[in-house]
């Protein structure tokens, strides 16, 4: 008896609104491409990333992420971890990049980042020169991806060998190689490789060592050029079209960079270099050398400071460094106390993470002999007044105001918990959870079903039981219902995750907040689980956001519908 078609006809699809990604352009130019003019420069990658989101659709540019003269054997480059935040943040959903290798040539993070934690966070990726969009099935082909990235991985390596013993021939021959020559010089127009002097910075560069003779602090001298609105090193570079990104429009002058500044030799007309080391081809990463290893070629460009200051500058900041710590020498009995919020409260007036400042005063005749206390205070303000109004408030402070949010928060999780306790096998919620979980066995069996039908295709075609025209059309189709298929499933999933998590104790917010019931201080571990960020406006007025708030307030809606449903009944 012939055998029967397992085709049947299938209903066309209704038409499915376009998604719109927000999408986030990542380019990134490397160290070693920096000066090259090629297709690979930063605004030629702009361009054509640009130009492909015209033309699709589906895409809408968020924000353009540059990275400019960054490895890319590693991911911890300054705009790839915004890109990152805002993803985070749900601002972006799509990462768009001329090729695999703009993205990073480290062949086992870029996978990492391709089928894990992209997909995971839903994020769309698409390689433009790869011919490579996540969302589209047909280029799901991990192989090639994994072999890009692995020939990706052996070129960076292979280059890092050869250039290597070529750079560090340039540095012992007293050629400058670095990106950006130190302030107070520039790179000579006719050899890249040898500094001039800048006339308009060295002689700035002459009174931060005349001021730092007289007595003035670092944090002094930052505050003065500050105030007479001198640009920074990177802020002179952004207005004078050295970099283009404007982060560094409005960096000011900051105490690690004067101190750096007055002990650089540079400043005596000869080249150092090599204060840092990277070995790609040895899978040595950077690493800072010490002093006495550094390569140093005397007399290789004009100074811009005399001998006879820069000796006199050297001896009073050894004087100085010695007298700090002998004065540290006399509280070696003081025990230091963990940060606990280290990294979570920043200024609410400039946007800058605070700093934990410890203050010590001896208290004669008295026991204990030292009086300690703590407070946070705002790195900008120290160097720049007119920037940030923000001076400091005391630790203690902070500890009691966070402390006494999260008992609040505990108080609301406990009450929460009695809630569901008493509310969770309502009829309602049983049946809100019997019918997605019948919805999810229907749809999985529809799906196994129409899977086994398409792999029946084959044999119906191969038996001469439909034409190849009808065989691509079934098989087409077939494809299609197993997408909407899976989509319903995952959205199924998803609907009893949240009833997972808003009608039991499941909830993220509960199953974090709990643990810390007994606790009778605040601790690291509690900081770092439930804070988010504090804002610190004033002494008197902080902002305290904590973690899991979408979870909360979804809890907390569902608990009030749940309420009102068990009063209707």
């Amino acid at each position: 008896m012939a055998r029967k078609s397992k085709f049947r006809h299938i209903s066309a699809q209704q038409e499915i609104k376009l998604k719109i990604y927000k999408t986030g352009a990542y380019v990134r130019l490397s160290v070693l491409d920096g000066h090259k003019e090629s297709s690979d420069s930063i605004e030629n990658q702009e361009a054509m990333l640009r130009a492909y989101i015209a033309n699709d659709p589906s895409l809408s540019l968020h924000c353009v992420y540059t990275d400019n003269g960054e490895t890319g054997v590693n991911f911890v480059r300054d705009d790839f971890e915004r890109l990152l935040d805002d993803i985070r943040m749900g601002n972006v959903d799509c990462v768009i990049v001329k090729d695999l290798s703009r993205f990073g040539r480290n062949y086992i993070e870029a996978g990492e980042y391709l089928e894990k934690v992209f997909p995971f966070m839903g994020v769309r990726f698409i390689s433009i020169n790869d011919g490579y969009d996540s969302l589209d099935p047909s280029t799901l082909d991990s192989l090639t991806i994994h072999l890009k990235n692995l020939v990706n991985d052996i070129y960076a390596r292979d280059i890092s060998q050869k250039i290597c013993p070529v750079l560090r021939g340039k540095q012992e021959r007293g050629e400058f190689i670095g990106a950006w020559a130190a302030y107070g010089y520039l790179k000579d127009p006719k050899d890249k490789h040898r500094l001039i002097v800048d006339e308009e910075t060295a002689p700035i560069v002459r009174d931060i060592f005349r001021w730092r003779l007289s007595g003035m602090s670092y944090q002094n001298i930052a505050r003065e050029l500050n105030r007479r609105d001198i640009p920074s090193p990177s802020r002179y570079r952004f207005e004078t079209g050295m970099v283009k990104d404007k982060r560094f429009a409005n960096t000011v002058w900051k105490i690690a960079v004067i101190k750096s500044m007055l002990s650089n030799e540079v400043y005596l007309g000869h080249m150092v270099q090599g204060r840092k080391q990277a070995a790609l081809w040895k899978g040595q990463e950077q690493t800072y050398i010490p002093k006495e290893q550094w390569i140093v070629v005397k007399d290789t460009h004009e100074a811009i400071v005399a001998d006879s200051l820069f000796s006199s500058v050297q001896q009073l900041n050894e004087q100085m460094t010695s007298a700090y710590y002998e004065k540290q020498t006399r509280f070696t009995e003081v025990v230091n106390t963990e940060n606990i919020l280290k990294g979570l409260v920043c200024c609410g007036d400039c946007g800058t993470n605070l700093v934990r400042y410890k203050n010590v005063r001896e208290n004669k005749h008295k026991i204990p002999k030292f009086h300690v206390w703590y407070s946070y205070i705002c790195p900008v303000h120290a160097t720049d007044t007119d920037r940030c109004s923000f001076i400091s408030i005391p630790e203690t402070e902070l500890l009691e105001t966070v402390f006494g949010v999260i008992q609040s928060q505990l108080m609301t999780a406990l009450d929460m918990e009695k809630l569901i306790q008493s509310t969770a096998n309502q009829s309602t919620v049983l049946s809100q959870k019997q019918k997605i979980k019948q919805r999810i066995e229907q749809t999985r069996g529809q799906l196994d079903r129409v899977a086994r039908l398409r792999e029946s295709l084959c044999d119906d075609y191969l038996d001469r039981l439909m034409d190849e025209k009808d065989y691509l059309y079934a098989q087409n189709r077939y494809k299609e219902q197993e997408t909407e298929l899976a989509a319903l499933l995952s959205e199924l999933s998803a609907q009893e995750q949240s009833i997972i998590e808003t009608r039991t104790e499941e909830n993220p917010w509960l199953r974090t907040l709990l643990p810390f019931r007994e606790d009778l201080a605040l601790t690291r571990k509690m900081a770092l689980e439930l804070v988010d960020q504090i804002i610190v406006h004033s002494k008197t007025n902080l902002t305290v956001n904590l973690r899991f708030e979408d979870e909360y307030r979804r809890l907390q809606e569902s608990l009030l519908f749940r309420v009102e449903v068990a009063v209707n009944e």
